[in-house]
């Protein structure tokens, strides 16, 4: 009876423990700039920036380093991404990540013609020109 009642401490000991290093990503804001300037939802540019974000969104994770540049494919509108997580991030923590600061960007910029979230674990860029981080 000892040895059961043992044993069931060390597995809920492991547990808690492996529960505690898998952790979260951190998702606290460390700094967010939305233009100024704004398209309207009928502009072109407003599904190149759709595309990217999505893009950005699902890509990120699966790209090595988890670092990943996109562009839209409407060439009357161009929309350039970038979105980067914190390479000791699991993929699913990386995937999380940067599908929260999609979501972010489209709640607190709305149809800002450029945004720039950091967050803690990952970061997330679109802009209507070219540019590298």
């Amino acid at each position: 009876m000892a040895f059961l009642r043992q044993f069931a401490l060390t597995l809920l000991g492991l547990l808690l423990v492996f529960n505690f290093v898998q952790g979260d990503p951190d998702l606290t804001t460390v700094n967010k700039i939305c233009n100024g300037n704004v398209y309207g939802s009928s502009d072109p540019y407003a599904n190149s920036v759709s595309y990217v974000l999505e893009d950005m969104a699902t890509v990120t994770a699966n790209h090595p380093g988890y670092d990943y540049y996109t562009r839209s494919p409407y060439a009357e509108a161009t929309a350039y991404g970038h979105a980067v997580c914190n390479t000791a991030l699991s993929f699913t923590d990386c995937a999380t990540c940067v599908s929260y600061a999609k979501g972010y960007i489209v709640s607190a910029c709305g149809m800002s013609m450029g945004v720039q979230l950091q967050l803690q674990d990952c970061r997330m860029r679109y802009e209507n020109y070219q540019f590298s981080d």
